[in-house]
């Protein structure tokens, strides 16, 4: 099997490491020339080199010899602020890559059992481009009761996507996601260290992205936080609760909801139960306060714990009996970075093993 530039390069994005960087470690061993073309696929590296680049870089061997597609970065679909490095975004999307090359491989031996009705494909056009209205049909289809949903990523693994949660290393990044492809299901990456009301924002903002954005388009991050704040608080359930919004009652609204003060703001306005003076207001009382950086209460009694990607991994470590040591050379990586990508905390998974026969 060929040495697969493409995987040297993912890599170096993961730990954010440059050519030149690896040349100036591994001098004695090869020159600038010498990297690039084994990144182009010109040459092959000898296996010292190998190991020497694995060492350096924290990868197995076997990494690097891995053939499975690599996807383009969802540079479409993103939570995300300016404040953002472009080398901080590459690393996140690289690990990102990492998680879907590993869940391809782990599909191959279980199927995935969810609870409800698949995620639709929505065309905004046939609600007259109301992404609103969409998330209410949404909402409708996956048989969501009315008021608050009690956890957003349940909703979303019970129909098919599969939530990935890992430490993303930047809070200017929530979230992104991926639609399905081949053999994999959809996907969201999350931003693990979110509070649990912005983390519920950004999964229905993704699934806003899921539902209604096959292709791009100049309005999609703005249909999909309409969708979110519909999905997450439908107009009519909501209505009656906005009238002459306080700071103080968008507190217990916020208990209540399980979003953030500043989302509930905003839907109190867009409803016309408070007019631009009083937005404004509020919102400058709230960064008076230092509240719109970090709000006075948690979203208590509201838990976003994606379970079906430690599930996944479980099966091969519980009923497959995988080591994890055999596990982490099946995806490529070192031991000690299983568990930073795949939490491993809850119980014996409810998966269906593929028989091999």
């Amino acid at each position: 099997m060929p040495f697969n530039g493409n995987m040297l390069r993912l890599a170096r994005r993961i730990r954010k490491v440059s050519q030149g960087e690896i040349v100036t470690k591994l001098s004695h061993l090869m020159t600038q020339g010498t990297l690039s073309k084994i990144e182009h696929g010109r040459i092959q590296p000898s296996s010292e080199i190998v190991e020497a680049m694995a060492d350096f870089l924290r990868f197995r061997v076997g990494f690097f010899y891995d053939e499975s597609y690599l996807a383009q970065p969802p540079v479409s679909y993103h939570r995300k602020k300016a404040s953002l490095l472009a080398g901080d975004l590459a690393a996140i999307h690289g690990k990102s890559e990492v998680l879907r090359l590993s869940l391809a491989k782990c599909l191959d031996a279980i199927e995935l059992e969810t609870d409800g009705p698949r995620l639709p494909a929505i065309d905004l056009v046939q609600f007259d481009g109301d992404a609103k209205e969409a998330a209410l049909a949404v909402r409708q289809k996956l048989r969501i009761p009315r008021g608050p949903i009690a956890s957003v990523s349940k909703v979303l693994e019970d129909s098919g996507v599969i939530v990935c949660p890992f430490n993303f290393g930047s809070d200017a990044i929530d979230g992104f996601c991926q639609h399905s492809f081949g053999a994999l299901p959809s996907m969201v990456f999350l931003n693990n260290s979110l509070p649990v009301d912005r983390m519920r924002f950004s999964l229905a903002h993704e699934c806003g992205h899921l539902v209604c954005h096959d292709l791009p388009n100049p309005q999609q991050e703005d249909e999909a936080n309409q969708f979110a704040s519909e999905f997450l608080m439908p107009s009519d359930d909501i209505y009656n609760d906005l009238r002459d919004l306080t700071l103080n009652k968008a507190m217990e609204l916020k208990l209540y909801w399980g979003v953030s003060m500043q989302s509930l703001v905003m839907k109190a306005w867009s409803l016309g139960r408070i007019g631009d003076q009083r937005r404004k207001s509020l919102f400058i009382e709230m960064s008076r306060r230092g509240w719109r950086k970090r709000e006075p209460v948690e979203a208590r009694g509201f838990v976003e714990k994606p379970a079906l990607l430690e599930m996944i991994v479980r099966a091969h470590l519980n009923d497959l009996g995988y080591s994890r040591d055999e596990l982490s050379e099946m995806f490529g990586i070192q031991e000690q970075e299983l568990g930073k990508l795949f939490p491993l905390e809850t119980k014996k998974p409810k998966l269906r093993i593929v028989s091999s026969n």
